[in-house]
C-alpha cells in the first residue's frame, strides 16, 4: 500500500473517531515519504486528539522548522502549547504554565489562522497573573484576548471577575452574563416564557422568578442582597437549594422561598425572571450600593442552637468553629490547594486555654483529625454536608468562626456571625473575598479578611487570627 492510500485510510479512520488506527496510517505514510508536510500535519493532529501533547508539539515544530510560514502548523502548535499550559496550570506548575502559554503566543503571532489559540494563550496567562494577585495585569491580558477573539466568552467572564475583584462593579457586571456562554458554562441558562428582569423594570409591579445558579456558596452570596429588593417593594419568588430553604424562611418570613421541586408551580405566577447572579448585579451596581442596610440572609433553628451551645460550652472558654478545606474535582487540584489549609495550622488556637475549637468542616477529614495535636470538638450526629440547617445552628452556637474560602464562610457570613476568613499573600480566591478599606468583606460585613503580602503561610494566617481574637 502506497503513502497516498495510507493517507486516505487514515483520514477515513479519523473521521469515524478511530484515532489509533488513523495514527498508525499517518505514521506509515510519513515513513514512506519523509518530509511530506501534509502527512506530518495529519500525524500531529492525531497525536493531539489522542492527548499525546508532547509528541504532537514535536511534530508541529518539525513542520514549522521546514516551513516557518505554515499557518496550519503554527495554529496547531499554538493549540498544543495552550493545552499544555492548561494542564500545568491546573496542577499548580505555574512556571511551566507561563512558559507554555508564552510559547503559544509566539507560535500564534502574525498568523491569522492561529488568532483564536493566540487569544486563548493570552487568557491563560491572565489566569496565572490573577492567581498571583496581579489583577490589573490579568485584566489587561483578558482585554487583549477579547480584542483578538471578541466572541470568547471565557475571556469575557475572566475579565468580569477581574473587574469585580477590583470592585469596579459596573464594568464587571456588564460582562458577567458571559458565564452562560463560557466553555464549559459557569452557569446553565434556563428558558422561561416571560422576559428577563432588567433595571428598567424596577418599580413596575412585576412578579419576579429568581432562579438559583452555580453552587451553594454562590446561591447564598447572590441571595444576600435580596433584602434590598424587598425594600424596593418588588414581589419575587426565590428558588434555592432545599438545604437552604428553612433558614432563609426563618430570616425572611415574608419572602416566598421555594425548593427546586416546588419552583415550576411557583414560577407560573411570575411575569419576569432572573438568575440570582444577574439580580445581584442590579442590586449591587456600585461600591456605594453595598452600604445599604444589611440584614442576615440566614436564621438558625433556635432550639438546635441552644442544644449545641449547651453541649459545647465550657466555663471560661469561647467557642470557635473552624473549617479548613475546600474539596474540588481532580482537575482543580491547584484551586483546592490555594483554598485549603492544613488542620495542623490551627494548633495554635487549640493550645489556648480560653478557646474551644469546634469542627465545622464537611467531608472525610478523619485522617487529619486523627493526626491533630489538639482538642477539636464535634457535634454528635450532625451531617456537615447534607444538614446545612444544622451547620447554621452550629455556627450560631459559636462565638466566632475561622475558615478558609468554603461554603462555611458563606453560611457564617450570611448569618452575621463574626468570622475570620483566611487566605494567603493577599490574593483573594474569588472576587467576593476582596476586602474593603477596613479589611472586611463587602458582601458579608461580619467577615474580617485575614490576609496580605506578609501572610505567606497558613501558620502565619492563623497567628494573625490569634492576635485579632484578643481585640
Amino acid at each position: 500500500m502506497n503513502a497516498a492510500e495510507l493517507q486516505r485510510l487514515g483520514v477515513a479512520a479519523a473521521s469515524q473517531g478511530r484515532l489509533e488506527e488513523a495514527l498508525s496510517c499517518f505514521e506509515r505514510a510519513c515513513a514512506a515519504q519523509p518530509g511530506n508536510l501534509a502527512f506530518m500535519h495529519n500525524r500531529a493532529y492525531a497525536l493531539f486528539h489522542l492527548g499525546r501533547l508532547a509528541e504532537a508539539r514535536a511534530q508541529a515544530q518539525a513542520i514549522v522548522a521546514i516551513d516557518p510560514a505554515n499557518a496550519g502548523a503554527r495554529d496547531l502548535l499554538a493549540k498544543v502549547l495552550h493545552e499544555e499550559g492548561v494542564a500545568h496550570h491546573a496542577a499548580g506548575r505555574l512556571p511551566e504554565a507561563i512558559e507554555a502559554y508564552a510559547r503559544a503566543v509566539g507560535a500564534g503571532l502574525a498568523v491569522p489562522e492561529a488568532l483564536a489559540n493566540y487569544a486563548n494563550a493570552l487568557n491563560g496567562l491572565g489566569l496565572i497573573r490573577r492567581d498571583e494577585g496581579r489583577i490589573d495585569e490579568a485584566a489587561a491580558l483578558f482585554e487583549r484576548s477579547l480584542a483578538l477573539a471578541p466572541i470568547s466568552a471565557n475571556a469575557a467572564h475572566n475579565l468580569a471577575l477581574a473587574r469585580l475583584t477590583a470592585h469596579r462593579f459596573s464594568e464587571g457586571w456588564s460582562l458577567y452574563g458571559s458565564r452562560f456562554r463560557a466553555v464549559p458554562p459557569v452557569s446553565v441558562w434556563r428558558d422561561f416564557p416571560v422576559p428577563e428582569f432588567r433595571a428598567a423594570d424596577f418599580g413596575q409591579g412585576h412578579r419576579i422568578a429568581l432562579w438559583r445558579e452555580q453552587g451553594i456558596g454562590d446561591q447564598v452570596l447572590f441571595s444576600a442582597p435580596l433584602a434590598a429588593l424587598e425594600a424596593r417593594g418588588e414581589s419575587f419568588t426565590l428558588e434555592c437549594d432545599a438545604r437552604l430553604a428553612a433558614p432563609i424562611r426563618r430570616a425572611h418570613p415574608a419572602w416566598k422561598v421555594v425548593t427546586p421541586d416546588e419552583s415550576a408551580a411557583a414560577f407560573a405566577g411570575c411575569d419576569r425572571h432572573a438568575p440570582i447572579g444577574s439580580m445581584a448585579g442590579l442590586l449591587r451596581p456600585t461600591r456605594e450600593s453595598f452600604r445599604e442596610p444589611w440584614s442576615a440572609l440566614l436564621a438558625p433553628d433556635g432550639e438546635r442552637v441552644a442544644r449545641y451551645r449547651d453541649a459545647l460550652a465550657v466555663p471560661g472558654r469561647r467557642i470557635v468553629g473552624i473549617s479548613w478545606r475546600s474539596f474540588q474535582k481532580a482537575d482543580r487540584a491547584a484551586l483546592e490547594s490555594s483554598k485549603s489549609a492544613p488542620l495542623a495550622a490551627f494548633g495554635r488556637l487549640a493550645a489556648r486555654s480560653d478557646l474551644r475549637l469546634v469542627d465545622l468542616q464537611y467531608g472525610d477529614t478523619a485522617a487529619e483529625r486523627g493526626r491533630f495535636e489538639g482538642s477539636l470538638a464535634r457535634i454528635e450526629g450532625l451531617d456537615l454536608f447534607n444538614d446545612l440547617d444544622g451547620v447554621i445552628a452550629a455556627i450560631a452556637a459559636c462565638d466566632a468562626v475561622v475558615t478558609t474560602s468554603s461554603v462555611t464562610a458563606h453560611l457564617a457570613g450570611a448569618s452575621g456571625k463574626p468570622t475570620f476568613l483566611i487566605y494567603l499573600r493577599g490574593v483573594p480566591p474569588f472576587h467576593y473575598w476582596a476586602p474593603d478599606e477596613e479589611g472586611r468583606c463587602l458582601w458579608y460585613p461580619s467577615v474580617r479578611i485575614v490576609s496580605g503580602p506578609g501572610v505567606d503561610t497558613w501558620d502565619r494566617a492563623v497567628e494573625r487570627v490569634d492576635e485579632l481574637l484578643d481585640r
